[in-house]
């Protein structure tokens, strides 16, 4: 087994960013139907991409994963097919009506918004032809174990970035609330909003906090376990992030891995080309709200970010006094000028930029918002930041280089591990050197110069002793090089596409209500087909879900109050009593009833219509 580490791609520019850092594989939104309604990419994006990745052996991996209406079937089918030609590797599904489709001959992978979080439902999807499960975010290591020993199929496993707090592939509440599907990538994301606690008597317990913003996702100290319990492809979230993001958390994850890889070879990589970075990585300095480990070892942790949905930073310190730009802190911080600061007013993240920095004192562009006792933090390290932009990253193939001296001619031959060659020859007398040592020094350093090309030299065999000017020396060099990396780049054959099996698995489930997805003819028919009897159409298309669960997740407002009965909060967001009868989530207009499931430790939001909130 061969572990990779897959990259997002907003755009080209960041695909091969994420490349020269170290990816092993890319995943890209195509113009269309990608799940990320900000962040589509053309087809002349995807050959760029796609031949950069060939270079290092590397993937890339379309995104087609949102619902389908039935009119867009057929342009659908034509965009896998022109993403197949630009030269991508798999596609990413969520929808079921492409296994109805006429599609390229190559892998599907199932998105995790198909819900793969179950050994019954990746078998099923194994046997219906993908070749990859994208594991839900909420899967743990004993989940993954499971569903490893039952389905026959490569497991991919988000292991940094952004968590969705509803289950994957089941959220339902920007689409009921505020006419944005995620499952059509057009999420407003209500769940990062500030929301009011709400009691049976309309009491308000708790007033504007994020209830339902979680922390961001860091595994990249669970690699081993991951990969032992049955993970293939360690995959990075961020596909509208920046390039600042793409180049820290690749280049971090990256050097974890190869630790691992270092330690445990027979796990073997997925691509070529050793990563050198001129900077450290450090995931807190860019954008996350908070980083944890979620539910990888099935036990509950606190989740909640309650105070924002946004990107904070590093703690500094407690103001203490304000003299008109000139803040007293209650100990002297490490800021620089330069430095962005962020603070809550209210529930709105607000900010300003240091000007200069003395013991305590703390010297700011904008102080007007600022009072003493609130807590600031550093949002922009200036100096990190110029570090890592300015920063190189360097990614060489290893080489080994052959000299030969056929009748009249030089001939210079670059072999890289995955078995391609190249070569180069000159034509020429070529007699023996008056000083074989001195002759053979001057062969090693001219062809081991390839520092303006992909590749680094690690083993030289001469055939003999023969005195070859620099100057021809270093004209091989050059066009056995560019020789070897055309090669690299050229296309070749793909992967095949997994065959159907004769006999699908059976569904966890043979009536499929609205959380199914269908939205189309063709997806119906599918689940028809596999002995399922289709009893609504997907949540996006019911008129009203009032009444109806339009989220399930994990995070359990009755855990982070402390108030379960089931699992001890050591340090619960905080101490007031628990109110008799039933909470709510109110934000505006929206209502939401909280059900608590504890015997499978998950919490549903119900939407309340009108007449329930009279």
């Amino acid at each position: 087994m061969s572990l990779e580490l897959l990259a997002p791609a907003k755009n080209a520019e960041q695909g091969i960013l994420a490349l020269r850092c170290g990816a092993d594989a890319l995943y890209m939104g195509g113009p269309q139907f990608g799940a990320r309604q900000a962040a589509g990419n053309s087809l002349a994006d995807f050959e760029q991409v796609t031949r950069e990745a060939r270079l290092w052996g590397a993937q890339v991996f379309a995104t087609l994963n949102t619902i389908l209406y039935d009119a867009e079937l057929e342009a659908v089918r034509r965009q896998a097919w022109a993403l197949y030609e630009a030269g991508v590797n798999a596609l990413i599904l969520q929808d079921m009506a492409f296994l109805e489709m006429d599609l390229p001959p190559i892998p599907i992978h199932a998105s995790t918004q198909a819900v793969c979080d179950s050994p019954e439902k990746v078998a099923f999807l194994a046997s219906a032809g993908f070749s990859r499960a994208i594991l839900a975010r909420e899967v743990s290591l004993d989940d993954i174990r499971a569903i490893h020993a039952a389905a026959d199929i490569e497991l991919e496993a988000f292991v940094f970035g952004a968590l969705c707090v509803g289950d994957s592939g089941q959220c339902y509440l920007s689409g009921a609330i505020c006419e944005r599907s995620g499952n059509r990538g057009e999420c407003a994301q209500p769940c990062r909003a500030p929301w009011n606690l709400v009691d049976a008597t309309n009491r308000v317990v708790v007033r504007e906090k994020h209830l339902l913003n979680i922390r961001d996702l860091d595994l990249s100290d669970h690699l081993e376990d991951l990969a032992d319990a049955g993970i293939q492809s360690f995959k990075i979230e961020g596909r509208l992030k920046d390039a600042d993001y793409v180049k820290n958390i690749v280049s971090e994850v990256r050097r974890k891995l190869d630790t691992l890889l270092h330690r445990r070879p027979e796990l073997g990589r997925a691509s070529l080309g050793t990563v050198t970075h001129a900077f450290t990585p450090d995931p807190t300095k860019t954008f996350q709200r908070g980083l944890s480990t979620y539910r990888i070892d099935g036990q509950r942790q606190r989740m909640g970010n309650l105070d924002s949905g946004k990107h904070l930073g590093e703690p500094i310190g407690e103001v203490r006094s304000i003299q008109g730009d000139r803040l007293v802190l209650d100990a002297a911080p490490e800021l620089n000028p330069g430095d962005g600061l962020a603070f809550l007013d209210g529930v709105e993240v607000a900010g300003t930029v240091v000007n200069a920095v003395e013991g305590r004192q703390v010297f700011v562009q904008d102080p007007s918002r600022i009072r003493p006792g609130m807590r600031l933090h550093r949002n922009l390290d200036h100096r990190w930041l110029k570090a890592l932009r300015s920063a190189k990253v360097e990614r060489r193939i290893p080489v080994t280089a052959a000299l030969d001296f056929p009748e009249g001619a030089v001939r210079l031959r670059l072999t890289d591990p995955a078995g391609f060659v190249a070569e180069a020859q000159a034509t020429g007398e070529f007699g023996a050197p008056r000083d074989a040592d001195a002759a053979a020094l001057a062969i090693r350093e001219a062809l081991g110069r390839l520092g303006n090309t992909p590749f680094e030299l690690t083993d030289l065999h001469v055939a003999e002793a023969r005195f070859v000017p620099v100057s021809a020396l270093n004209a091989l060099r050059r066009d056995a090089a560019a020789a070897l990396e055309a090669r690299r780049r050229e296309p070749r054959a793909r992967e095949p596409r997994r065959a159907r099996a004769l006999k699908l698995n059976p569904l966890p489930v043979r009536g499929l209500d609205y959380s199914w997805n269908i939205t189309n003819k063709a997806a119906r028919a599918f689940y028809e087909k596999a002995g399922a009897e289709v009893l609504e159409v997907a949540g996006d298309l019911q008129e009203d879900l009032s009444g109806r669960v339009v989220m399930t997740t994990r995070h359990c407002v009755k855990f982070e109050m402390g108030w379960c009965h089931v699992h001890e909060n050591a340090e619960p967001w905080a101490r007031v009593p628990e109110p008799p009868g039933p909470v709510f989530l109110e934000n505006g207009t929206t209502r939401l009833e909280c059900h608590f499931d504890c015997a499978r430790c998950r919490m549903e939001l119900v939407l309340c219509g009108p007449r329930e909130r009279v």
